[in-house]
């Protein structure tokens, strides 16, 4: 199961990494600021919220892996840092870490990745198959067929350069400055009770001072609790989750080995677009605005939608798959000054989810998606074999 993800994984990123169109981030009109700040932060839920061990008691008990927040400060600047100690971040008393997050830079460390890629990174073969759309079965033209060894050969598949992708945050740069928390000295979790709503300032040798306040519907996104919540006569899959009030839409994708130990790569995507680029480009952060454009052209959910039916044919496709879920989340900008700012900053928001189909985690209903109703028959998870490896049963 591990390598599978690995290398469904592996895959995508070669796709992304050659092919998406990142977000322009809007700028005031005048000069560039001397510092742009981000903050990004999320809720995660589901496989791997809380780290390795998290997720290994997660599958051991049965239950859902519960949720985790992260929090990601970017710093970068027209000024160069005389140091890697390149200032600190004073949050509000709400967010319960403290008086101070301390923001470094980075070294870099040549030789670990090859355009793009890790060095030791084997290029897939085999196809990939590629299906669309929330629904008890798939439309016309399913699957896309993608071929590994036409793809080597400079065969581009249809969509290829459509992907989106979110804007890019600060990151390291020569001759220029750059922070960040967590780093090597600091990487504390963020705990569930903290909020973010307060008055938040920065102080950096690199940057002039920066400060701005968030308000209510600025503060962490609450978990969404993604399940299967059972399946039709037909095989397709119910799959539920919790709305977030703040949520400005949603998108779901699936990851997975096709069945008889072939090399097919299964994967799927909640919008009603097919191509590569809405299959795998939209489990990021995205602002608010091109979230209303894609929920328009059918690429990303509503927010008012709470369940989509993962269609019969991927549901036998991938009975194993990886699911992953984004609920993108507000956006707000500040600025120095309206025009010619020393320094702008950005916070986002978003939740995410995940889940490997059959192990019923998190689930709210029974087993059978049906109150009352006694589970079907299931072939042995994940989990029942961690528990025979832990406590092998009695003869």
């Amino acid at each position: 199961m591990l390598r599978t993800l690995s290398a469904t994984a592996g895959v995508a990123a070669v796709l992304l990494s050659t092919s998406a169109l990142s977000q322009r981030q809007s700028t005031p009109p005048g000069p560039p600021p001397i510092a742009t700040y981000w903050v990004s932060a999320s809720t995660d839920s589901g496989m791997g919220s809380g780290g390795g061990a998290a997720m290994a008691a997660m599958m051991m008990s049965g239950r859902g892996g519960g949720a985790s927040r992260s929090l990601t400060l970017q710093l970068g600047s027209r000024q160069p840092g005389a140091s890697l100690d390149v200032g600190e971040h004073l949050p509000p008393p709400g967010l319960a870490m403290g008086s101070s997050l301390p923001l470094r830079g980075v070294t870099r460390v040549e030789g670990e990745r090859v355009g793009g890629m890790p060095r030791d990174f084997q290029r897939p073969t085999g196809r990939m198959l590629i299906y669309w759309g929330c629904g008890e079965h798939v439309g016309p033209g399913q699957p896309l067929v993608i071929d590994f060894a036409k793809l080597a050969a400079g065969q581009m598949p249809p969509g290829w350069g459509a992907m989106i992708a979110s804007a890019t945050p600060p990151h390291p740069a020569a001759g220029r400055g750059y922070g960040e928390w967590p780093n090597d000295r600091d990487r504390r979790a963020v705990p569930m009770s903290g909020s973010l709503v307060g008055a938040h300032s920065l102080r950096s040798p690199i940057s002039p001072p920066i400060a701005f306040t968030l308000g209510a519907g600025q503060d962490f996104m609450p978990a969404l609790d993604l399940a299967e919540r059972g399946s039709l006569p037909s095989g397709a899959t119910r799959l539920g989750w919790r709305q977030a009030p703040t949520a400005t839409g949603y998108a779901l994708s699936l990851m997975g080995a096709g069945q008889g130990g072939g090399s097919d790569m299964i994967l799927w995507s909640s919008s009603s677009k097919g191509g590569v680029g809405t299959a795998m480009g939209l489990i990021d952060y995205l602002p608010p605005a091109k979230v209303r454009q894609l929920i328009a052209s059918g690429q990303v959910l509503a927010p008012t939608v709470s369940e989509c039916l993962l269609p019969a044919e991927v549901s036998r496709a991938a009975p194993a798959g990886f699911i992953r879920m984004i609920g993108f989340g507000p956006e707000v900008d500040f600025a120095e000054a309206p025009r010619a700012p020393k320094w702008v900053a950005k916070v986002r928001l978003k939740t995410s989810a995940s889940l490997i189909r059959g192990m019923n985690m998190g689930a709210a209903e029974g087993p059978s998606g049906v109150p009352g109703q006694p589970a079907p028959k299931r072939k042995p998870s994940l989990r029942d074999l961690l528990k025979g490896v832990v406590r092998p049963p009695l003869p």
